[in-house]
């Protein structure tokens, strides 16, 4: 059996035909394991993730097998790192596991499970939130080596005695008629009661239940989403946000992909509840989701009439199941549902000491993280991992550039020069070192110091189109035109369609006086279009410069004053502009 690790998502997007062959032949399969669920999720997770693929080891063979995973990394006093594996749809997903064409179990497990002990890094597995009634993962656990490893079940319990069990997923069967269900299902107390409301529902001027369509998505979700803000923000506390950020990105792409059932109750022109559920078509099921009401209504009773709604819906479209989901709150069982049970275990390896090449692989994937957070302006999360890493390896040369272009940017200068400078003690002809080092010089005014580096750089690597730009703009800045021309054209000799060099030349000619007139016009066009290119990428204080070359260039050029005045308003700076002043771009 071949197992192969997809990390990509391009790569996954690829295997959707598969993926879902896969899942509709797969009786244990659940939605949160199907390719929709995934490839909306999967975007929005944090660490990293990865898909155990399993295939034939003949060469043409499809895949007959996915287990999605993720990866954690926790950093320990003393500068140490511990992994540990999550199965991927944890801690949002309500049950987790994988998928496996029928007959092909007792191979492909097994297999799963030596590529995990065998060729992944890490301390713990976190085997959790997976169905008491998926069979397949006890065949997984069972095959973890007991001699490397400590296999223990978990028992995770409620923050309050008066919560809801989360280790309980009740669920209703569906028979193939509306009145069996309520015959057969519920009681004669809530058969009468779900009567009645529908009735008043389906006969009243006043009450309405309306359905998620393409015109009403952004108001019914909205409708929902405050519902449940109002009941649960105090509550949720810490993680309030991320899961109503979750809701709201796992709700739109859920309409998009036509697998989203959501529906709201009306009292004229009054929202009084709304409520969400999952449709998988394929298993023949709905997963209730999420749901919210106004407070204050009491009667009708807006719970008790969307489920019923929802209910009565999923029976006559053929579904077989209405998943509660996690939670054993008494109202879902007046429905008729029934208890199933989540298990977690958590394999242990014995030996938890990382050899040099284990500890390697760690670091490249602490380093793979913080990269990820920098790129997604989570500074402060950023800066934790490039610390620890350096506290695991002083020496780690990426981890070093890394944090020092996250402290220029955080304006902490001087630490940011330290760290380059311990940079090039390891790699003393390091590139993009130097250039860092000589764009922080020279945005400190240290021209001199700038232009030494540049000219070192541009000795090791004579075709740096940046750093003639960049070494333009020093010679500029001390005046010596001719040398920043020269630097210019040096630059556009390169790369003839630079616009930056280009634009930059045309400013130093103009501070020469040798730009004439029509071409000012023109370059103060493109001086205009460089701003607001710059104030795009929140790099606003090239913006500036560039508008105001603009204006020097076009004083009539309305735009560019106010672009600028509205840049130089939000960073409290008073306009005082230095026509005779040349501002150029500077290349990081």
């Amino acid at each position: 059996m071949k197992i192969d690790l997809i990390d990509d998502f391009a790569i996954f997007k690829e295997l959707r035909e598969n993926w879902d062959s896969i899942y509709a032949a797969d009786s244990q399969a659940h939605f949160f394991l199907s390719w929709i669920w995934l490839s909306g999720w999967l975007e929005m997770v944090h660490e990293r993730w990865f898909i155990l693929a399993a295939k034939p080891d003949t060469e043409d063979s499809s895949y007959i097998a996915f287990f999605p995973l993720k990866m954690l990394l926790k950093y320990q006093d003393g500068g140490n790192f511990e992994t540990e594996i999550y199965m991927v749809g944890n801690s949002l997903a309500d049950y987790t596991g994988l998928i496996c064409l029928p007959g092909y179990e007792e191979e492909v497990i097994p297999a799963f499970a030596a590529y995990i002990q065998e060729q992944l890094v890490w301390s713990n597995f976190n085997v959790k939130s997976f169905l008491q009634t998926d069979t397949r993962m006890s065949l997984f656990l069972n095959s973890f080596s007991r001699d490397s490893f400590k296999l223990s079940q978990l028992q995770v319990q409620s923050l309050n005695a008066e919560d809801p069990d989360s280790n309980v997923a009740p669920y209703l069967l569906l028979p193939d008629d509306w009145e069996k269900y309520l015959q057969n299902n519920v009681g004669t107390n809530t058969r009468q009661k779900i009567r009645r409301f529908l009735r008043k529902v389906e006969s009243s001027n006043e009450l309405k239940i309306t359905y998620v369509n393409a015109d009403n998505f952004a108001s019914h979700s909205e409708i929902l989403l405050k519902f449940w803000e109002s009941r649960w923000r105090d509550k949720k506390g810490d993680n309030f946000d991320v899961i109503m950020n979750y809701y709201r990105l796992i709700l739109r792409h859920c309409f998009v992909n036509n697998c989203l059932y959501l529906s709201v109750l009306w009292q004229g022109d009054k929202p009084l509840g709304a409520i969400a559920n999952f449709i998988d078509f394929e298993q023949k099921s709905m997963l209730f989701v999420i749901t919210g009401r106004d407070q204050t209504c009491k009667n009708p009773p807006p719970g008790l009439i969307l489920h019923a709604d929802a209910i009565r819906y999923a029976i006559q479209n053929g579904f077989k199941v209405y998943d509660f989901l996690m939670g054993n709150e008494e109202y879902k069982y007046s429905f008729g549902s029934q208890d199933r049970h989540l298990l977690h275990f958590l394999a242990k390896r014995k030996n938890c000491q990382p050899k040099q090449q284990d500890l390697q692989e760690i670091l490249a994937l602490a380093f793979q993280l913080a990269v990820r957070d920098h790129r997604s302006n989570r500074l402060t999360k950023a800066e934790q991992g490039y610390r620890h890493i350096l506290e695991a390896q002083r020496n780690h040369p990426d981890a070093l550039y890394g944090l020092a272009v996250l402290m220029r940017q955080k304006g902490e200068y001087q630490e940011a020069e330290s760290l380059l400078k311990d940079l090039l003690q390891i790699q003393p002809n390091s590139i993009k070192a130097l250039f860092s080092l000589a764009n922080l010089h020279q945005m400190q005014n240290q021209l001199s110091e700038a232009i030494a580096i540049y000219q070192q750089i541009l000795a090791l690597q004579p075709d740096m189109i940046a750093v003639y730009n960049n070494l333009g703009y020093a010679f500029q800045q001390q005046g010596k035109l001719s040398d920043a021309i020269a630097s210019y054209q040096k630059a556009l000799e390169l790369q003839p369609d630079c616009l930056e060099a280009d634009v930059n030349l045309a400013n130093a000619l103009y501070a020469q006086g040798k730009l004439d007139p029509e071409k000012q016009l023109h370059y103060a066009e493109m001086n205009k279009k460089l701003g607001s290119k710059s104030k795009q990428v929140g790099d606003l204080k090239t913006a500036i410069a560039y508008y105001q070359q603009s204006i020097s260039m076009n004083p009539d050029l309305a735009e560019a004053r106010h672009n600028l005045d509205l840049l130089l308003q939000k960073q409290n700076k008073p306009q005082t502009p230095n026509t005779s002043q040349q501002k150029v771009l500077i290349h990081t």
